[in-house]
């Protein structure tokens, strides 16, 4: 199959793009057996390995991660399969657009400054600070902000409709009679207060207040559930739904609820955000808003090679719209003792 390319080796061998990327590349990072495997069917099928030449190719694009480097202690990339899906969308659409992908590099790592010269940057930036950004502001390299709307600087952006995301998930709860509808904040940054925003506009355009209102920014993963309980030990539950800025949140507000002797779902419901794959194994399965990570990274590359191929290219914001999935955890105000 002459002019595979490295989607279509990844989907052959079931591995991810990024895992193909770095065995073509003789990079480490993998193991040598899955190596082994992905380069003799690139060679089986005929892989064009100068693709692999920068002389060859339209340049480098490099991924720059300012979110998970910062990860809290405890937390794993492998906590949140979004990461592999945003790489493996970015790293092939940079293939199919003629470039090669570089990274994604930590910027906190000795050595990040001698990286090799690239065309252009995608900065995964949910975590990114003013500091950090006003860097590449400087300089003279095209980038792209992922994942953080930025939507009051002029700056390229690809993040996604937090906004629509929250108020798909307060005209769902108002459909199933719900009036008093609490919210649970932990994202810091400009996600978590976008998100947290979003809710009190959509609850005054509805005339309606927040029932109550939990603020765990600055508490460790680990720490949320004991939170979650301190709070519920010395406040009145008024909600009789919840929405929380992440699915994180949410599975431990359902644990709270259950050690409070009230059933999540019944008495009261609760929605996640982020449709993470462990939403659907809760119990009950989790109501949330599925944001699409893979859609997220190839338009970020999109965005990037429309802005060095358009010098005269100002800026833009775009948004990559969510989706409610509803389940279990939600449940309309009369089945609620």
């Amino acid at each position: 199959m002459a002019g595979i390319s490295m989607r279509e080796l990844a989907e052959a061998l079931g591995v991810s793009v990024a895992s193909v990327s770095v065995a073509l590349r003789g990079k480490s990072g993998i193991s040598d057996e899955t190596r082994v495997r992905i380069l003799e069917e690139a060679k089986k099928r005929g892989y064009d390995m100068t693709k692999l030449s920068i002389s060859e190719s339209k340049g480098i694009i490099e991924i720059i991660d300012y979110t998970y480097y910062n990860l809290k202690a405890g937390a794993t990339k492998e906590m949140f399969t979004y990461y592999t899906q945003f790489i493996d969308a970015a790293t092939a659409a940079i293939e199919d657009y003629g470039y090669q992908m570089a990274g994604p590099y930590n910027p906190k790592e000795p050595g990040f400054a001698s990286r090799p010269s690239a065309s252009g940057a995608i900065l995964l930036a949910a975590a990114i600070t003013p500091e950090e950004l006003e860097l590449y502001q400087k300089g003279k390299k095209s980038f792209v902000v992922s994942g953080n709307s930025m939507n009051r600087m002029a700056v390229n952006t690809v993040s996604h409709d937090n906004y629509y995301g929250i108020a798909m998930a307060l005209d769902h709860l108002i459909t199933l009679g719900h009036d008093k509808v609490g919210y649970i904040c932990s994202i810091h940054g400009n996600i978590g207060t976008e998100r947290y925003h979003a809710f009190l506009s959509e609850m005054a355009i509805k005339q309606m207040a927040p029932a109550n209102y939990l603020d765990l920014r600055g508490e460790e993963a680990d720490s949320m559930l004991n939170a979650i309980n301190d709070w519920l030990d010395h406040n009145k539950l008024e909600a009789t739904a919840i929405i929380c800025d992440n699915d994180f949140v949410a599975a431990s507000m359902m644990r709270a609820l259950r050690e409070h002797r009230m059933i999540p779902g019944k008495d009261v419901s609760v929605i996640g955000f982020d449709d993470q794959p462990f939403s659907v194994l809760l119990e009950p399965p989790l109501t949330t808003v599925r944001t699409f990570e893979a859609e997220l990274g190839a338009a970020s590359v999109e965005q990037l090679v429309y802005c060095l191929e358009h010098p005269e290219y100002k800026f833009r914001h775009l948004y990559i719209g969510t989706e409610l999935v509803i389940r279990s955890s939600t449940c309309s105000v009369s089945n609620n003792n």
